[in-house]
């Protein structure tokens, strides 16, 4: 029984000795060294700039959204106090209605004007809806601008072939924190007098 297990080891281990010369001698030949792409070999200069951090840091586009959210709210209140006055004028025209004080012509004529304010009321708050959106659309337009504008900048003085943008979850899945550039660009951009 010792002799059978001793057997077993003995082929166990030249078997393990057998794969590590297989593996070994496998491995030997892939080792074929990796050549950056041209571009690098040619020195293009490649930085990125983390889209997080200038959202939540540059000064004119935070003055920017809370710009665009107070007109939100505004309109917001503006439409729902509209509303509530026509939700209100139309349960008084309920009664109005229910009581029989008043003649059908005059009724008539009372939700026609009711339903036409309703329609003004929704068109009014499409419009709001549209100018916010369009706000929105020309402060991201501007946004691009100024960044594109300051890149443009640091490129020329630094010398950047390529400047990516960087957000975690987003496209880029891996970025080196040595080619991050975000806090010049962030100084940039806040110094810039618009």
């Amino acid at each position: 029984m010792k002799n059978l297990s001793l057997i077993l080891n003995v082929v166990l281990l030249a078997a393990i000795a057998h794969l590590y010369y297989l593996n070994s001698k496998k491995s030997g030949t892939e080792n074929v060294a990796i050549t950056p792409p041209a571009s690098m070999n040619a020195g293009a200069k490649i930085a990125w700039v983390n889209a997080d951090t200038l959202d939540a840091q540059y000064e004119w586009l935070k003055t920017q959204k809370v710009a665009i959210e107070q007109r939100m709210k505004n309109a917001g209140n503006s439409i729902v106090a509209k509303r509530d006055a026509l939700a209100k004028d139309m349960m008084a025209f309920e009664q109005k209605a229910q009581a029989g004080n008043s003649a059908p012509a005059d009724l008539q004529k009372e939700y026609d004007a009711l339903q036409a304010r309703q329609q003004r009321l929704g068109e009014e708050a499409e419009k709001l809806d549209h100018q916010i959106s369009e706000d929105q659309k020309k402060a991201f337009n501007d946004l691009y601008a100024n960044v594109e504008a300051q890149l443009k900048t640091l490129s020329s003085q630094i010398g950047y072939d390529y400047i990516f943008s960087y957000s975690r979850g987003g496209q880029i899945l891996m970025a080196s924190d040595s080619l991050d550039i975000t806090k010049q660009v962030l100084e940039l951009l806040n110094a810039k007098k618009d």
